[in-house]
């Protein structure tokens, strides 16, 4: 059985407030993630541990029990935290979703370095569901999302680009439409990309068809560069270097996507940097 830090967080939040809605506003998470937490942990259990109904939620007399060892447990881990020498200022622990680590992460990462060195910044990817329960869980201190995964977010706007071959006719077009990809042979970045590039393409009269999915914009870039496709990639999943034999292009009409920063007080500094380098113009 796979119990998490984020399960007894979310059941001890709940009985503290006495609602999912006051629980998830504590954590800075969305009702349906504290909710689907509960769901998760009770499934683990096999028996309900809170009982729901329209004056809130209370604990079950399971419940209870579970949550007096998840006290237990949280103690535990504060005591083991404390141990650290340098416990008054621990790492910055940052996740998140694999097309914000090519460039929007590293740059807003060099800058925090540049303003305090001898900081010990630490870094993770992963999915928005997982993102969501490492930071309900205190595992990570801000999470960039493709989805909002707590109570008003910080937004970042990407914009979409066509990456094609350098030797390819698209490539002499200051901006590519979507009848013109139609034929091209596009690639799916997976994620949260499809729907949004599905629209697109239906409302410029295509047919959004992919011949290849990649679940990895690194890999779709490189079947770019050898000439195996063309693709259409978030801006900031590219790297400031992108490999060589690639040319990058405006999508006409723009096509753009969000990214939502979520994060504890202490990481509110490297979230503004996070939007800074969003909004930079070579962005």
């Amino acid at each position: 059985m796979d119990v998490t830090i984020a399960h007894i967080r979310a059941l001890l939040a709940v009985a503290e407030h006495g609602s999912f809605t006051r629980a998830a506003e504590a954590l800075h998470l969305s009702q349906s993630g504290v909710s689907r937490t509960i769901a998760a942990f009770e499934r683990r259990l096999g028996a309900p541990l809170l009982h729901r109904g329209a004056e809130g939620a209370e604990l079950t007399a399971l419940g209870h029990t579970v949550a007096g060892h998840g006290e237990t447990v949280l103690r535990g881990l504060r005591a083991i935290q404390e141990l650290r020498p340098d416990a008054a200022e621990p790492p910055l622990r940052a996740g998140a979703v694999a097309s914000a680590h090519p460039r929007l992460l590293p740059a807003a990462l060099a800058e925090l370095h540049r303003r305090a060195p001898h900081r010990e910044i630490l870094t993770v990817r992963g999915e928005d569901d997982e993102l969501a329960e490492w930071l309900a869980a205190d595992t990570i201190d801000l999470a960039v999302s493709t989805v909002p995964i707590g109570p008003q977010p910080r937004v970042i706007t990407d914009r979409f680009l066509a990456a094609v071959p350098e030797r390819h006719p698209l490539a002499a077009c200051s901006g590519i439409p979507a009848e013109r990809l139609e034929s091209a042979g596009i690639a799916d970045p997976g994620g949260t990309c499809g729907p949004l590039l599905a629209a697109w393409f239906a409302e410029g009269g295509a047919r959004w068809h992919p011949e290849h999915t990649v679940r990895d914009i690194p890999t779709v870039l490189t079947m770019v560069a050898a000439g195996i496709t063309a693709a259409i990639v978030p801006a900031l999943a590219v790297p400031a270097r992108p490999p060589d034999g690639i040319a990058l292009r405006p999508l006409l009409p723009p096509l753009h996507r969000k990214l939502y920063i979520q994060c504890r007080p202490r990481a509110a500094e490297l979230a503004g940097l996070l939007a800074e380098t969003a909004d930079s113009p070579d962005h």
